[in-house]
């Protein structure tokens, strides 16, 4: 405990004089910092998250804030770099072994637990370091998306200790610092980086052309993206095999329809029952292939309760449970918000929506009749097709201001948790769902590439470059002769404050990296990537193409057919978009895909509904039974409506969601870790009595 207080207190001694030092050097060449040059153009792989600041904000901002991570972040790693291509700093940031640990102990994150104590995976307790698998192996223990995780939570955990403005930005104390900062602009963004090596292993298996009939690397996909989009892309390869045959009885049915008007009748109850019937098959069969995942990836028995979301905003208030100012917002203002903002707002968007749909809709047929009577010329077509037009045009510019009507209504009903901010995210863009004019839109991303011009105003900076490494070098022959003095107590301590000051690169190792040979560095592309947007709208298309499915599909057997040749490149475009155009994502730790599941359970009963009303509007019923009164005719629907439902649910009760084999590991799980406490509490008393014997002798 000594040696490390310490080291801790060499440590802040030493950057206590870095600070000094970049103050009093900075002040001589205020004229010079103008140009906004850190050190160099060399990228630190050795980092997990990176921080970056608008343009705008001037060098004193990017200095307090550096301090402000090293006084209030223990344990914190940063390597700064300015990045030429964009105009902004950027701090490279991780945190050493043991704060990481102690990080995955405060985010409750799941470890494998040794063989000798019982196996599987428990919660990670910083206390209990000796009962986890490979907690020796600092490289292998977390993987990168673990590590980026803890790096996020720590970072978005650190709080302001004194009240202080910077910039014109006041930040009150218990005030969160990064995402306060966030949101009033001070910083640009805090991105997780890929891994190269990874990234690119991925791509061969995953991507490219060539792997579009194999399996997916699910296991892969989640070390490196997270439990989340794991889900995502099992629930999405599980439902394009599921189509496989509602593909295979819709193409029989379409070759056999058009014969005779008493078989095409036949045919649209037997579509529509077989429709219903594999919808409810596939979401019970997905439901226990969901709980094997999560089983495997130790997130089945997840706890529900989650930690504050990062965005989250309101008064700070004293915690009755921790005695600690936690923010605090009442239900009632959110309340109030979806009364009288959201709900308004989303009601307005989908009846403006609605009337210009009919409207084109009405120009349309007017345009088809005025053809008809040749008062409009045809124009190779283009006159009957411009209502068309008009129509994809109209649903795509409303569709893309209403997700963002939606994402802006969502933030400012400030949910506390992760779970309900996307439950409700969910359920609005749903609502909009139900109006047949959505589309997709992809975004394509341009890499920089550094032109001659951006070269001559690098080549202007090597005079300030020259005299920060010279201050970098003053900084480290002054603090030389103490790390001789205290070389037993800090071994690492020299290499720790390198890597926390600043990237190096220059001065430590043998490098002849000149601003010649400056190019354009992997961090710089993923910031000037977009950012990706969660899976809402990946999962809001393939849930309103299940819904075609069971609502229309009578109408058009074909449609499973064609779903299923769309999803197998849906599959690899969504993979490629993920690889090579977003930003990388930090990753979640999910239980099952949400509340998109109870949504396709309420869809399978509407289709149910649905079905009975097109069998009474086409006139099926009443073809095969010519004599029956309409009354009947309803009748009978609405008891056939009540007996599939009925099935339908007797179905579900019947099966159970967790697979019996899962049960079974769980309980030999418990039954290890039982005999294994009941080990160490045999030999935990057989040490104690050992040592009072030993002692009275």
């Amino acid at each position: 405990m000594n040696i490390a207080t310490n080291k801790k207190e060499m440590i802040d001694g030493q950057l206590t004089n870095v600070n000094t030092l970049f103050r009093r050097r900075l002040n001589h060449f205020s004229s010079v910092i103008t140009n906004r040059l850190w050190l160099n153009a060399h990228t630190n792989y050795d980092c997990d998250v990176l921080l970056t600041f608008p343009s705008r904000v001037d060098d004193y901002t990017v200095i307090w804030f550096l301090e402000q991570l090293l006084q209030l972040a223990p344990g914190i790693r940063i390597s700064i770099k300015y990045h030429f291509t964009t105009g902004v700093y950027g701090f490279y940031v991780t945190f050493t072994y043991e704060r990481l640990l102690k990080g995955a102990d405060e985010l409750q994150l799941e470890k494998p637990i040794k063989q000798e104590f019982g196996g599987g995976y428990k919660i990670f307790f910083f206390d209990e370091l000796e009962f986890y698998e490979g907690v020796e192996d600092e490289d292998t223990f977390f993987t990168s998306q673990e590590r980026q995780s803890i790096v996020q939570y720590l970072l978005y955990s650190i709080k302001i200790v004194h009240q202080q403005e910077i910039s014109g930005v006041e930040f009150k104390i218990d005030q969160p610092l990064i995402q306060h900062s966030l949101d009033r602009n001070l910083i640009l963004q805090v991105i997780p980086l890929h891994n190269k090596e990874t990234l690119n292993r991925l791509r061969d298996l995953w991507v490219w052309p060539h792997t579009a009939f194999k399996r997916q690397p699910i296991d892969d996909i989640r070390k490196y993206f997270g439990v989340k989009i794991a889900f995502y892309f099992c629930w999405i390869s599980f439902y394009t095999k599921a189509l496989c045959f509602p593909a295979l009885y819709g193409s029989i049915i379409w070759l056999d329809t058009g014969r005779n008007q008493e078989l095409d009748d036949k045919l649209f109850v037997i579509n529509a029952f077989l429709n219903i019937i594999w919808a409810t098959g596939f979401l019970i069969f997905w439901r226990r292939r969901q709980a094997e995942l999560a089983f495997k990836w130790n997130t089945l028995d997840m706890e529900q309760i989650e930690a504050t979301r990062s965005a989250y905003t309101g008064e700070l208030r004293r915690s009755s449970v921790t005695h600690q100012n936690e923010v605090y917002y009442p239900s009632w203002k959110r309340l109030l918000f979806r009364l009288f903002v959201t709900i308004p707002m989303i009601g307005i968007n989908i009846v403006l929506v609605s009337f210009l749909i009919l409207l084109i809709i009405r120009f349309q047929s007017w345009v088809d009749r005025q053809l008809k009577d040749g008062h409009l010329p045809h124009l190779m077509s283009l006159t009957e097709l411009f209502p068309k037009i008009l129509l994809a045009l109209v649903t795509t510019i409303f569709s893309d201001v209403y997700k963002s009507v939606c994402r802006w209504l969502t933030i400012k009903e400030n949910y506390r948790e992760q779970q309900k901010h996307d439950d409700q995210m969910v359920g609005k863009l749903f609502a909009e769902a139900i109006i047949p004019y959505i589309v997709s839109n992809t975004r394509l991303s341009v890499l920089i590439q550094m032109s001659k011009k951006e070269r001559a105003r690098y080549a202007e900076r090597k005079d300030l470059n020259k005299e920060l490494k010279r201050i970098l070098d003053e900084w480290r022959n002054s603090e030389l002769d103490k790390a001789e003095r205290q070389k037993d107590n800090n071994a690492y301590t020299t290499k720790a404050v390198d890597d926390i000051l600043t990237d190096n690169t220059l001065n430590r190792r043998c490098s002849d990296i000149t601003f010649e040979s400056l190019s354009l560095s992997q961090a710089e592309i993923e910031c000037s990537q977009p950012k990706w947007e969660d899976l809402y709208e990946d999962y809001l298309e393939m849930v309103i193409q299940f819904g075609y499915i069971i609502f229309l599909s009578t109408l058009f057997p074909l449609a499973a057919f064609f779903s299923l040749l769309n999803n197998i490149i849906e599959i690899r475009t969504d993979a490629f978009k993920l690889c090579m155009i977003y930003q990388r994502p930090f990753s979640q730790r999910v239980k099952d895909i949400g509340h998109w599941q109870k949504i396709m359970e309420y869809m399978v009963f509407a289709a149910i509904i649905i079905n009975c009303i097109f069998c009474s509007t086409r006139g099926v019923v009443r073809r095969l039974v010519p004599d029956l009164p309409f009354a009947a005719e309803i009748f009978i629907l609405v008891c056939m409506e009540h007996l599939l439902i009925l099935l339908c649910k007797v179905i579900r009760s019947t099966i159970e969601y967790v697979p019996h084999w899962v049960r079974v590991e769980k309980s030999i799980m418990e039954h290890r870790r039982r005999e294994a406490l009941k080990k160490l509490e045999c030999d935990a008393l057989h040490l104690k009595e050992n040592r009072s014997h030993n002692y009275d002798e």
